[in-house]
């Protein structure tokens, strides 16, 4: 067989199929990652500009509303010059409207620079200037009014107070301007930087991702052509798996049909055997004396066992094979009533109690199910204490994922039946769960119980051809259970 299904090249073809595919899952990762990536950065890069771009606009907005506060203190002056010249009242009326915007446009201008210290250190200072270059103009005004000229007002030192407010109001405006220039400077230029950063990002992790998305094509290719490979290699390993098991099947027919003949042809001269060694005895019963009668008693034993272990061998090989009878919905319930039936003499004699809660219904061979109840509660009976009444119950639940999970050869995926056979025997060590289901395997001697140790070996084989599982828990002295998980009929 080992010659029909070579390794050569397998482990290969499959470590290069599953490099593959691993490189693919890592190329993917590695996109999303960039992609990922390159999306935060442009989110981050865009959200600068935007916040650059607003920076920007309210610069603009204080350079130009100190630039209107500036005219309005220019026509505040202009207008008083007028006045005092002219005495038109209509130079007033503009100096009043002048004042108003000049406050507004004070008070937003600090609106604006409230997060800014520096800057709104200078407009405090503005406020304090042109609210002293303001009471001057009242005091030039009022007096105008009260005596229809300034004769008597005007000093050199007026003269020289006003021309110094006014140069102090015009240097902090321009270190009010030079200051948001230096800062609309400073903005306009990260702004263009985060503009002419974010193509080149985006190119570069464009760049990136097509080439891991060429270099990901490339191992797709790569492991479609290892899989049409591995495909063509597996249909030819399926074809001749076929034929392996047309011969198998085959081989073991030829076995079976063998183990018949040869346990027809053994079982003739063991009767032969076993009919002179009672002709023996019948006949010259006196004449044998000392050994020679127990040498007789013993090769009649040997004979009766050789023929039960044949027979039993010979079940054990058809057990679990396709025969005539079809698979169908089996009652465990009817199936253990007639077990119980069969087994009534012995009941009776071992005044045993069973007790059968309800059983499910399964798929399978109705023969092959009461083999296997008939093995368990005759051992149940077999195993009783001396002296004690048997004792057997048989009960069913669904079995829970954990135990599902102890035995691989069953599907997670399905529900099961747990079905216990319970009795108060005389029980085993539990570190013999194992091979009390291996063929021809004993706990006591033959002298102690009779049977061959095939029964539950044909279980376990029965059981497992329903896609089930059967174990044993157990402790000297202390009864045994018996374990059956079967698939829950799908309705």
């Amino acid at each position: 067989m080992r010659n029909k299904f070579p390794n050569t090249g397998n482990s290969q073809l499959f470590e290069s199929s599953n490099s593959s595919i691993n490189r693919i899952k890592l190329y993917a990762i590695i996109s999303l990652f960039l992609i990922i990536v390159g999306s935060g950065i442009s989110y981050w890069t865009s959200e600068r500009i935007e916040y650059y771009t607003s920076a920007l606009m309210e610069t603009q907005d204080i350079i130009q509303r100190t630039s209107e506060l500036y005219s309005s203190i220019l026509e505040r002056e202009t207008n008083i010059r007028g006045f005092v010249l002219t005495g038109d009242e209509k130079f007033l009326t503009n100096y009043r409207q002048s004042l108003i915007d000049a406050e507004l446009l004070l008070n937003s201008l600090k609106e604006l620079k409230e997060n800014n210290p520096y800057q709104l250190q200078n407009l405090e200072e503005l406020e304090d200037l042109i609210k002293i270059r303001v009471d001057t103009f009242e005091l030039t005004i009022k007096y105008y009014q009260q005596n229809g000229s300034l004769d008597g007002f005007v000093s050199p030192a007026r003269v020289s107070s006003a021309l110094d407010g006014y140069r102090s109001i015009k240097e902090v405006v321009k270190i009010i301007n030079d200051e948001e220039n230096r800062v609309f400077v400073d903005r306009n230029r990260s702004l263009l930087n985060n503009i002419n950063a974010l193509p080149f990002i985006v190119g570069i992790i464009s760049l990136i991702s097509i080439s891991v998305g060429f270099i990901t094509l490339f191992s797709i290719f790569h492991y479609n052509k290892v899989q049409k490979l591995a495909s063509k290699r597996i249909k030819n390993y399926q074809e001749k798996l076929r034929d392996q098991l047309y011969l198998l099947d085959d081989s073991n027919k030829e076995l079976e049909q063998f183990a018949y003949v040869a346990s027809h042809d053994l079982q003739e001269p063991l009767r032969k055997i076993t009919a002179f060694s009672d002709l023996l005895k019948e006949q010259y019963a006196e004449i044998l004396e000392g050994e020679g009668e127990l040498y007789l008693s013993r090769m009649t034993v040997a004979a009766n066992r050789m023929r039960r272990l044949i027979t039993d061998l010979l079940e054990y090989s058809r057990a679990g094979r396709t025969n005539s009878e079809e698979e169908k919905e089996i009652d465990l319930n009817a199936v253990s009533e007639s077990v119980l039936d069969d087994l009534e003499i012995a009941i009776l004699e071992k005044k045993a109690k069973v007790e059968i809660n309800k059983l499910p219904v399964v798929l399978g061979k109705e023969t092959e199910f009461r083999q296997v109840f008939q093995n368990l509660i005759s051992n149940a009976l077999k195993f009783s204490k001396p002296g004690v009444e048997p004792e057997i119950k048989i009960s069913c639940e669904q079995a829970n994922d954990n135990e599902i999970k102890k035995f691989s050869q069953l599907d997670p995926e399905i529900d099961y039946y747990k079905i216990e056979i319970q009795d108060n025997g005389i029980g085993f060590d539990s570190n013999y769960s194992d091979k009390i289901f291996a063929i021809f395997q004993r706990l006591h001697g033959k002298e102690a119980f009779e049977g061959t140790g095939i029964g539950l070996s044909i279980s376990k084989k029965i059981i497992e051809k329903y896609d089930g599982a059967i174990y044993a828990t157990s402790k000297p002295g202390d009864g045994s259970k018996f374990i059956i998980l079967l698939p829950v009929l799908k309705s």
